[in-house]
Formats: C-alpha cells, sequence, structure tokens
C-alpha cells in the first residue's frame, strides 16, 4: 500500500521568497518584481494613445488656371482644423500654373492632437471611429496675362471632410 502523505509534513519555505511553503511564483509574484510590470504596461498604454491620436495625411493640391496667362504663386501655408482648434498645419512651395492648365502638388500634413484642449469632443470623436476636420488654404500670386497686364490674385479655399479612422480613408468632401 501506499503511504498518503501528511499536508502539514511539507517543509516551510523561507518567507521572502514564498508567501507559503505549498505555493510557488505561479500564484503570488514577490513585489519587486511586480511594480517593474506595472511601469511597463503603463509604457505601452502611453505608446498606443500617442499612435492613435496622431497621423500624417497625405494630400494632392490642385492649382486650377482658367485664365489665359501664367499665374506664380507665392509660398504659403495651410492649416487642418478639428472644431476650432488647429490641429496641422502644411506648407506649399512657390509654383507656376501656366495658362489654362491645372498644376499638381503632393503635401503631408502632421495632424496632432497635442494643440486640442480635454474640453473638445475630440475623444468622442475618435472612440466613434470619425474625426470631422477642415482644412484651410489662401494662396497669393500673380497673375501675367501676355506679359501686358500684371495683377495680384489671391484665391482662397475651405474644405470639410470626414476621416475615417479605421479604414482610413476620407467621406464627404465638400470644398467651397
Amino acid at each position: 500500500m501506499q503511504q498518503q502523505e501528511d499536508p502539514q509534513a511539507k517543509p516551510l519555505a523561507p518567507v521572502q521568497d514564498y508567501p507559503r511553503s505549498d505555493m510557488e511564483f505561479g500564484g503570488i509574484k514577490p513585489k519587486s518584481l511586480r511594480r517593474e510590470e506595472k511601469s511597463s504596461k503603463c509604457l505601452v498604454y502611453v505608446l498606443t494613445i500617442t499612435v492613435v491620436l496622431g497621423t500624417i495625411l497625405l494630400t494632392f493640391i490642385t492649382v486650377k488656371n482658367t485664365n489665359f496667362g501664367d499665374f506664380r504663386f507665392d509660398n504659403t501655408t495651410g492649416s487642418v482644423s478639428c472644431g476650432l482648434v488647429v490641429v496641422g498645419e502644411f506648407k506649399i512651395p512657390t509654383g507656376r500654373a501656366h495658362a489654362r492648365k491645372t498644376k499638381r502638388l503632393n503635401v503631408s500634413v502632421d495632424v496632432s492632437s497635442v494643440r486640442v484642449p480635454n474640453t473638445t469632443s475630440l475623444s468622442g470623436n475618435i472612440s466613434s471611429g470619425i474625426l470631422e476636420l477642415s482644412s484651410h488654404v489662401k494662396l497669393s500670386g500673380k497673375l501675367n496675362i501676355m506679359n501686358i497686364m500684371k495683377r495680384r490674385r489671391h484665391p482662397e479655399m475651405t474644405c470639410f471632410m470626414k476621416l475615417n479612422l479605421t479604414g482610413s480613408s476620407v467621406h464627404d468632401l465638400t470644398c467651397d
């Protein structure tokens, strides 16, 4: 016959390493190990939030010149807003749209929620997956018609869009 082992006959473990003699590290970890684990989790959460709230938009800007002369425009900046708060800015370099042609420009916009105060409904929009943005650009330049007439012009455009965060796409783009 086999002898049954008496549960009280087990040797006692040191108090510092094991809280009870019948348990090993599987149930309870020492305090020093638990502190290190909590700090690493906190770092991962902060990095995750940073990734969610910052994005880069690749935009294609077109300057359509319907006139019979060249339009030369200067350096300018545009802005992207969420509500009334500017969340991103972009630069448009100096360029020239030839007579009755369209000039295409590729611009990247770094949109960040760092400047948005906590009082806005940005967190609600992000949790729903759709973020409403608006952009505004004002160009300054000279219209040169056959080297005879030179006029200063300031075309301006405002666009409204809904950014789908889950699908990384733009919906309902309307421009004025």
